[in-house]
């Protein structure tokens, strides 16, 4: 029952649209007895800082914060994690007695369902990352903590891509991080060397799911692992063409569950079961 006494956690983005983490977030606390409640909150353009400080007010213990928001949110934090200032995006928030400070859990969501769901080690591997945004930033600490032995930044913006790149470099020069335009000329030639591909753009993503994929099915190839970070659909255009190129593939649905899983540890102190997250998101999304 929700009382004075309730723990309030959340989302904020815009639009929010359908997200799971409500769903995921509150059938732990209820199977776990926990005294808090999950909500989404719609936060529009103009309004985030306000939006923090009545957060702060109500004394809300903690946040998920999604698209547009995780890398403007850092201004407005009172602390963030040395790891999430490196990512430059903030994907959860936690509220010790009016202190805000900032994670990202979206780097270790993605860095296992690679390792666990896609029994792939990412060290001395050559990876090549599609996006420039939010959620290319968490994928590429994540996978330059872990060792890569090359990344390549794709965007259609290619100054995007290489600011990003710049940024890497200097805190890992002994990697070779190079940033190309989304274009096939540019990446033909690197493409049959990659293990590891990561699309973190929102290509062929629900409702637009007859979209082309980033990267042709031409150019993938069977010894590579495609990772799509979008979850609805599971199979995306880009994934679709990986299967038939004879690639191994994984959907974003991993990294949702993984990072939810992190961030509720951070929260509330308890490990969620994962079997359980999977079962219900999966019973969601169908």
């Amino acid at each position: 029952m929700v009382d004075v006494n309730t723990g309030i956690l959340g989302l904020i983005g815009y639009p929010l649209g359908h997200s799971l983490s409500p769903l995921l977030h509150n059938n732990t606390i209820e199977r776990e007895g926990l005294n808090y409640i999950y909500l989404p909150f719609p936060v529009e353009p103009d309004k985030l800082p306000a939006a923090l400080e009545g957060f702060r007010a109500i004394n809300v213990k903690g946040l998920n914060v999604t698209i547009p928001y995780k890398e403007e949110v850092i201004s407005y934090l009172d602390r963030v994690d040395p790891l999430a200032a490196r990512i430059g995006a903030v994907n959860t928030i936690v509220n010790e007695e009016g202190v805000f400070t900032g994670y990202n859990t979206d780097l270790a969501g993605l860095i296992r369902m690679i390792r666990e769901d896609g029994n792939f080690n990412i060290g001395g591997k050559k990876v090549m990352l599609a996006g420039a945004g939010g959620a290319a930033r968490a994928a590429g600490i994540g996978i330059l903590e872990e060792g890569a032995a090359g990344l390549y930044v794709l965007n259609r913006n290619y100054t995007k891509a290489e600011k990003l790149a710049e940024e890497w470099r200097e805190y890992y020069p002994e990697i070779e991080i190079k940033a190309l335009p989304l274009e096939a000329e540019a990446y033909k030639s690197l493409i049959g060397e990659v293990e590891l591909l990561i699309d973190s753009t929102p290509v062929g993503m629900a409702p637009q799911t007859d979209t082309a994929p980033v990267i042709p099915g031409e150019y993938l190839h069977e010894d590579m692992l495609v990772v799509d970070l979008v979850y609805n659909p599971r199979e995306t255009c880009l994934l679709k063409a990986a299967k038939e190129a004879g690639a191994k593939t994984l959907d974003g649905l991993g990294m949702l569950i993984y990072q939810g899983i992190e961030a509720f540890r951070l929260w509330t102190g308890h490990e969620a079961e994962p079997e359980t997250w999977w079962k219900q998101a999966e019973e969601n999304i169908k």
